[in-house]
């Protein structure tokens, strides 16, 4: 491949949970954490001018969507591992996920060079699953969704 200055998403992201790598994770999109509040202009009534801009000092927790293909032995959750795999509904998942506590994620961006970047999530809980469908004759996959909050995220170069 030609030296190339920008990232192509497929096939160079490996996405790791709590240690184990989704190798069936199709997408994986992140909402990262916002601002608590707004910035607020500070303007006395007799400045013609904001004498200051107030940014806020904290950030809501940021969201991963990860959209499986699913298989035919397993619940999507099941590629969690540990007591995921077991689970048998959503209140199961919610079960595993207050039994195993918070993880750390790691999404792996593999560089063409041979080197790489990493994003670390930390405090990674699952707070969703996403198991409604829709079947019909010509669906030749069927998407599935897990969602994970995390609080925290740092980039590793």
């Amino acid at each position: 491949m030609a030296n190339s200055t920008f990232r192509v998403g497929g096939h160079y992201t490996v996405f790791v949970y709590n240690g184990k790598q989704l190798a069936y994770a199709q997408t994986v999109s992140e909402q990262g954490p916002q601002p608590v509040a707004q910035p607020q202009i500070i303007q006395p009534l007799d400045s013609a001018y904001p004498i200051e801009i107030a940014l806020p000092a904290a950030l809501e927790a940021g969201t991963l969507q990860l959209n499986f293909l699913e298989q035919w032995n397993a619940e999507v959750w099941a590629q969690l591992g540990g007591a995921f795999a077991t689970a048998s509904d959503l209140l199961d998942v919610f079960k595993a996920q207050l039994a195993q506590g918070e993880v750390q994620c790691i999404k792996i961006i593999n560089k063409p060079d041979g080197t790489q970047r990493k994003i670390v999530y930390q405090g990674c809980v699952v707070t969703n699953v996403q198991i409604d469908e829709s079947v019909n004759v010509a669906s030749m996959t069927i998407p599935k969704t897990i969602t994970i909050m995390y609080r925290s995220r740092k980039e590793l170069l």
